[in-house]
C-alpha cells in the first residue's frame, strides 16, 4: 500500500456509511445518557431513603 493512496482510502466513504454512523453513534449515546441518568436518580433517592432512616424522629 502506497502512502500517497492513504487520503483517497480515508475519504472514500459514501454518504450512506456516514450517516449509518453518525446514527449509529447519536444511539448509542443517548442510550448511555438514559443509563446515566437512571443511575443518578436512582443514587439520589437511594441516599434520601438513607439519610430520611438515619435522622432522629422529632417529638417523641
Amino acid at each position: 500500500m502506497a502512502l500517497s493512496s492513504l487520503p483517497a482510502m480515508m475519504f472514500d466513504t459514501s454518504l450512506a456509511q456516514l450517516l449509518t454512523f453518525f446514527v449509529t453513534w447519536a444511539i448509542g449515546l443517548a442510550v448511555l445518557y438514559l443509563v446515566i441518568r437512571l443511575a443518578v436518580r436512582h443514587a439520589i433517592k437511594d441516599a434520601d431513603t438513607r439519610r430520611a432512616a438515619d435522622r432522629p424522629r422529632s417529638g417523641a
